[in-house]
C-alpha cells in the first residue's frame, strides 16, 4: 500500500452543514475503508489549508475512485501527494 498526504480546503457548501462535519469525516473514513484504505491521521489547520489527512490506499485506481467520490459532493478542494518511504529514498541516494 502507498501512503498519501491530502491537503484540503473546505468550500462554502461545507460550512452550510458545518455542525455535521464530524459525521462527514466518519463517512469519508468508511468510504476509504470500503476501498481498502485506512485513515492514519486527520488534523484541521490554521493557514493556507483547512485540513490534512494522512492515509494508506492499496492502489492508484482506488485512490482515483476515492477522490472522485469525494469531489462529487462539492464540499472540499484537495491536493493529494504520494509519499516516498525514507528507506527507499536513502537507497536511491546511495546509488546516484
Amino acid at each position: 500500500m502507498a501512503i498519501y498526504v491530502m491537503l484540503g480546503n473546505l468550500k462554502g457548501a461545507a460550512f452550510e452543514k458545518f455542525a455535521g462535519i464530524e459525521e462527514r469525516d466518519k463517512k469519508a473514513a468508511k468510504l476509504m475503508e470500503s476501498l481498502g484504505g485506512k485513515f492514519i491521521a486527520l488534523y484541521y489547520l490554521f493557514g493556507r489549508y483547512d485540513f490534512v489527512v494522512i492515509f494508506d490506499m492499496p492502489s492508484k485506481e482506488n485512490m482515483v475512485k476515492f477522490l472522485s467520490i469525494v469531489a462529487k459532493h462539492g464540499t472540499v478542494r484537495t491536493e493529494t501527494l504520494e509519499t516516498i518511504p525514507a528507506d527507499m529514498f536513502y537507497k536511491i541516494a546511495k546509488e546516484v
